[in-house]
């Protein structure tokens, strides 16, 4: 695990305070193969269990909940004003789940506060040819740009 004890206890109290404020938590799903996916847990469904432990719930039939049961990694991203925590985590599916939700255990690897002006990896990564014009067989920087200044509003607009 990759976080210092006060790091990752303001990131706990981030989520925390994110539900209690009825503020959204973004989980992003990502594979080698395939684009990010997004998914808002409802209020309320993503819980701080203890040190490292958090739950979630999801609807089962979302391309998140395949992911999950993929083993894919998990990357959350906490506004909480001056901040943005930036969490990663490994999931595990509960079985035996009351109700229609699909319940996943989240274990985090690790916890940092994003730097401004920064982006998490998995939107560092150049845009696909098939998503834009590449023909000289290198990475699109036009695409890669475009692509963190998305996140950053996206970000802004949550805070």
């Amino acid at each position: 695990m990759t976080a210092s004890p006060d790091v990752l206890a303001t990131s706990l109290n981030a989520i925390k305070n994110s539900q209690a404020r009825q503020r959204p938590v973004i989980m992003i799903t990502y594979t080698a193969d395939g684009p990010p996916r997004v998914c808002v847990p409802d209020i309320g469904e993503l819980r701080v269990i203890d040190g490292r432990l958090l739950h979630v719930a999801i609807w089962p039939d979302s391309p998140t909940a395949a992911d999950l049961d993929r083993g894919v990694p998990v990357l959350l991203i906490v506004p909480a004003a001056p901040d943005v925590h930036l969490i990663r985590a490994t999931a595990r599916r509960l079985t035996g789940a009351a109700m229609v939700w699909a319940h996943f255990d989240l274990t985090i690897t690790s916890a940092r506060i994003a730097a401004r002006g920064t982006a998490p990896a998995p939107f560092t990564q150049p845009v696909r040819p098939s998503e834009g014009p590449d023909t000289s067989g290198e990475p699109d920087a036009r695409g890669e740009l475009l692509t963190s200044v998305r996140q950053k509003r996206l970000v802004r607009s949550l805070s």
